[in-house]
Protein backbone atom coordinates (compact mmCIF):
# COMPACT_ATOMS: atom_id res chain seq x y z
CA UNK A 1 0.00 0.00 0.00
CA UNK A 2 2.47 2.46 1.26
CA UNK A 3 2.45 5.94 2.51
CA UNK A 4 1.29 9.15 0.68
CA UNK A 5 3.60 11.82 1.64
CA UNK A 6 3.51 15.74 1.51
CA UNK A 7 6.44 17.92 2.30
CA UNK A 8 6.26 21.55 2.34
CA UNK A 9 9.53 22.33 1.85
CA UNK A 10 11.32 25.85 3.11
CA UNK A 11 13.51 26.93 0.26
CA UNK A 12 15.26 29.63 1.92
CA UNK A 13 16.10 28.36 5.66
CA UNK A 14 19.84 28.00 6.27
CA UNK A 15 21.20 25.57 8.24
CA UNK A 16 22.27 27.74 11.07
CA UNK A 17 18.40 28.93 11.56
CA UNK A 18 16.55 25.11 10.44
CA UNK A 19 15.95 23.50 13.81
CA UNK A 20 14.72 27.30 15.63
CA UNK A 21 12.60 28.28 12.80
CA UNK A 22 11.17 24.45 12.59
CA UNK A 23 10.03 24.93 16.63
CA UNK A 24 8.65 28.39 16.23
CA UNK A 25 6.80 26.99 13.52
CA UNK A 26 5.44 23.60 15.19
CA UNK A 27 3.97 26.27 17.86
CA UNK A 28 2.25 28.19 15.29
CA UNK A 29 0.73 24.96 13.79
CA UNK A 30 -0.51 23.96 17.24
CA UNK A 31 -1.30 27.33 18.18
CA UNK A 32 -3.72 27.81 14.72
CA UNK A 33 -4.92 24.07 16.07
CA UNK A 34 -4.14 22.64 12.77
CA UNK A 35 -1.87 19.81 15.22
CA UNK A 36 -1.80 18.53 18.70
CA UNK A 37 1.05 17.00 20.80
CA UNK A 38 0.18 13.81 21.85
CA UNK A 39 2.84 11.51 24.01
CA UNK A 40 3.52 8.05 22.40
CA UNK A 41 6.24 6.02 23.69
CA UNK A 42 8.18 8.38 25.74
CA UNK A 43 7.72 11.45 23.07
CA UNK A 44 5.81 13.78 21.84
CA UNK A 45 4.40 13.54 18.28
CA UNK A 46 2.34 16.02 16.52
CA UNK A 47 -0.57 14.82 15.22
CA UNK A 48 -4.11 16.57 13.62
CA UNK A 49 -5.10 19.04 15.68
CA UNK A 50 -9.10 20.10 16.07
CA UNK A 51 -8.68 22.46 12.99
CA UNK A 52 -7.25 19.70 10.74
CA UNK A 53 -10.22 20.29 7.96
CA UNK A 54 -9.35 23.49 7.14
CA UNK A 55 -5.59 22.37 6.11
CA UNK A 56 -6.88 19.79 3.87
CA UNK A 57 -9.03 19.45 0.58
CA UNK A 58 -11.44 16.75 1.58
CA UNK A 59 -13.50 14.88 -1.49
CA UNK A 60 -16.54 13.71 -1.74
CA UNK A 61 -15.41 9.94 -1.66
CA UNK A 62 -12.79 10.04 1.18
CA UNK A 63 -14.22 8.95 4.09
CA UNK A 64 -13.04 11.18 6.36
CA UNK A 65 -15.10 13.93 4.56
CA UNK A 66 -18.68 11.98 5.47
CA UNK A 67 -17.84 11.70 9.42
CA UNK A 68 -18.25 15.26 11.32
CA UNK A 69 -16.82 14.42 14.37
CA UNK A 70 -13.84 12.38 13.22
CA UNK A 71 -12.36 11.23 16.64
CA UNK A 72 -10.00 9.36 14.35
CA UNK A 73 -6.51 10.83 13.21
CA UNK A 74 -6.87 11.67 9.44
CA UNK A 75 -3.29 10.69 9.01
CA UNK A 76 0.32 9.97 10.56
CA UNK A 77 2.42 12.42 12.74
CA UNK A 78 3.95 15.64 11.22
CA UNK A 79 7.60 15.11 11.04
CA UNK A 80 9.53 18.25 11.19
CA UNK A 81 12.80 17.51 8.80
CA UNK A 82 15.67 19.60 9.87
CA UNK A 83 19.35 19.31 7.92
CA UNK A 84 20.91 18.76 4.67
CA UNK A 85 18.30 17.06 3.11
CA UNK A 86 16.97 16.32 -0.70
CA UNK A 87 12.97 16.47 -0.43
CA UNK A 88 11.41 14.80 -3.60
CA UNK A 89 8.08 13.99 -5.17
CA UNK A 90 7.65 10.37 -6.91
CA UNK A 91 10.29 10.76 -9.49
CA UNK A 92 9.91 8.16 -12.39
CA UNK A 93 12.87 9.66 -14.22
CA UNK A 94 15.21 12.39 -12.99
CA UNK A 95 13.96 15.94 -13.23
CA UNK A 96 15.07 18.49 -15.51
CA UNK A 97 16.82 21.60 -13.55
CA UNK A 98 15.65 24.92 -14.17
CA UNK A 99 17.88 28.07 -14.27
CA UNK A 100 16.79 30.64 -11.92
CA UNK A 101 18.14 33.06 -14.56
CA UNK A 102 16.86 32.54 -17.97
CA UNK A 103 14.47 29.47 -17.09
CA UNK A 104 16.10 27.24 -19.35
CA UNK A 105 15.60 23.49 -18.49
CA UNK A 106 18.56 21.09 -18.55
CA UNK A 107 17.46 17.74 -18.71
CA UNK A 108 21.43 17.02 -17.58
CA UNK A 109 21.36 15.30 -14.18
CA UNK A 110 23.47 17.21 -11.63
CA UNK A 111 24.97 14.19 -9.77
CA UNK A 112 28.40 15.99 -9.20
CA UNK A 113 26.45 19.13 -7.59
CA UNK A 114 23.79 17.72 -5.80
CA UNK A 115 26.37 15.11 -3.96
CA UNK A 116 28.56 18.26 -3.46
CA UNK A 117 25.39 19.90 -1.65
CA UNK A 118 24.60 17.19 0.57
CA UNK A 119 28.09 16.96 2.26
CA UNK A 120 28.57 20.05 2.21
CA UNK A 121 25.68 22.26 2.53
CA UNK A 122 27.29 24.40 -1.10
CA UNK A 123 27.26 23.66 -4.35
CA UNK A 124 27.16 26.00 -7.60
CA UNK A 125 25.64 25.04 -10.83
CA UNK A 126 26.34 26.88 -14.54
CA UNK A 127 23.36 26.99 -17.24
CA UNK A 128 24.60 25.98 -20.48
CA UNK A 129 21.68 28.04 -22.16
CA UNK A 130 23.09 31.27 -20.17
CA UNK A 131 26.13 30.89 -19.11
CA UNK A 132 25.15 31.94 -15.88
CA UNK A 133 26.19 30.68 -12.17
CA UNK A 134 23.85 29.91 -9.24
CA UNK A 135 23.58 27.89 -6.28
CA UNK A 136 21.82 25.14 -6.65
CA UNK A 137 19.88 24.95 -4.13
CA UNK A 138 18.42 28.44 -6.14
CA UNK A 139 17.06 26.06 -9.49
CA UNK A 140 14.01 25.21 -9.53
CA UNK A 141 12.91 21.21 -10.85
CA UNK A 142 10.64 20.56 -13.65
CA UNK A 143 7.21 19.58 -12.03
CA UNK A 144 8.24 21.00 -9.37
CA UNK A 145 9.81 17.69 -8.17
CA UNK A 146 12.56 18.19 -5.65
CA UNK A 147 13.70 20.47 -3.14
CA UNK A 148 17.51 20.80 -1.40
CA UNK A 149 16.81 22.37 2.01
CA UNK A 150 17.40 22.57 5.17
CA UNK A 151 13.60 22.31 6.58
CA UNK A 152 10.77 20.38 5.83
CA UNK A 153 7.18 19.18 7.21
CA UNK A 154 6.57 16.43 6.13
CA UNK A 155 2.39 15.57 6.41
CA UNK A 156 2.14 11.54 6.17
CA UNK A 157 -1.33 9.93 5.12
CA UNK A 158 -2.76 13.35 5.41
CA UNK A 159 -5.69 14.16 3.03
CA UNK A 160 -4.15 16.96 0.06
CA UNK A 161 -3.06 19.79 1.47
CA UNK A 162 -5.22 22.86 0.69
CA UNK A 163 -3.64 25.64 -1.37
CA UNK A 164 -4.74 28.29 1.78
CA UNK A 165 -2.92 26.19 4.48
CA UNK A 166 0.31 25.31 2.58
CA UNK A 167 0.05 29.40 1.79
CA UNK A 168 -0.35 30.46 5.29
CA UNK A 169 2.29 28.02 6.40
CA UNK A 170 4.58 29.78 3.71
CA UNK A 171 3.67 33.09 5.77
CA UNK A 172 4.30 31.67 9.01
CA UNK A 173 7.81 30.69 7.83
CA UNK A 174 8.52 33.77 6.07
CA UNK A 175 10.26 32.34 2.76
CA UNK A 176 9.18 30.98 -0.24
CA UNK A 177 8.27 26.95 -0.21
CA UNK A 178 7.39 24.38 -2.49
CA UNK A 179 5.05 21.48 -2.12
CA UNK A 180 6.11 17.83 -3.03
CA UNK A 181 3.65 15.03 -2.97
CA UNK A 182 4.93 11.37 -3.19
CA UNK A 183 3.53 7.63 -2.72
CA UNK A 184 6.26 5.59 -0.62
Amino acid sequence: MGTYRQSVVDLEATEEEAAALGERTRRWLETEGFIRPVPWRGEMVQLAGPRWREAVELVPWDWRARIKDLEEEPGGPLEIVTGRTVFFSGLSEAPAVICPHCRTADPTWPDQAVDTWYATGGADLDCPACARRAPLAHWDWTDDSLALAHLGFQFDDWPPLHPDFTAALGGALGHRIRVLACKI
